[in-house]
């Protein structure tokens, strides 16, 4: 059949382009043909990281660790959120115990100071002050040459309440004792005695048979 004989006109079928046509794709730039070597690569690696942290321990030290330090702030919460009762508590048994002790030092303080005293220099001291005799037979000898002295002494007994009190010269100087000293004459005379030694403040009180006195006072 000639060209001319066909019974449809014409068209863009009857005159092909040059070239292939169809499904024909186009060459890819090399980006793209390495993008799915460089995914492979990226996920080869990361399991190998991961694979190599879970056999080593690496992983599990790391888990280790975080549960440590959630243990520890656990703690630390607790400790901080205590109740401030306790802290009340502990403060006033604190006081209370500092308390306590004070008072144990200081009731020990007195029984020493009380036991520290003697009780028989106490009740020689009271006994002396309210025995005496203030009416007693009292001779203050003047064995000390100083003139007067007897007369002075003897006043001073009389102003704290003495009532009878001479003063005089020893008949014999020679059986006076060398320092200043307060007889008596018995045993009932002692109180006596002692007080008149605390009033004139004489140290040395001795007691003397046969004196013409309940008391005498020798002066040197």
């Amino acid at each position: 059949m000639a060209e001319n004989e066909h019974k449809y006109p014409a068209d863009e079928f009857d005159n092909p382009p040059i070239g292939p046509t169809g499904m024909h794709r186009g060459k890819r730039s090399l980006a793209v043909r390495l993008v799915p070597y460089i995914v492979t690569i990226v996920i080869a690696l990361a399991l190998g990281i991961f694979a190599w942290a879970f056999f080593s321990g690496a992983f599990n030290q790391r888990a280790t660790t975080a549960a440590d330090n959630a243990a520890s702030t656990s703690a630390q919460t607790t400790e901080s959120s205590a109740s401030p009762s306790d802290t009340a508590s502990s403060d006033a048994s604190s006081s209370s115990a500092s308390s306590t002790d004070a008072a144990s030092a200081s009731s020990s303080a007195e029984e020493s100071t009380s036991d520290s005293v003697s009780p028989s220099d106490t009740e020689s001291s009271s006994s002396a002050s309210a025995t005496a005799n203030m009416a007693a037979t009292v001779i203050v000898y003047n064995g000390s040459g100083v003139n007067g002295a007897a007369a002075s002494t003897a006043q001073t007994l009389m102003s704290n309440g003495y009532t009878d009190v001479s003063a005089m010269n020893p008949s014999d100087y020679s059986s006076l004792p060398t320092a200043t000293t307060v007889w008596y004459n018995t045993d009932a005379d002692l109180a006596t005695a002692q007080s008149i030694a605390s009033t004139l403040g004489i140290s040395n009180v001795v007691q003397v048979s046969g004196l013409s006195c309940d008391v005498a006072v020798v002066l040197k």
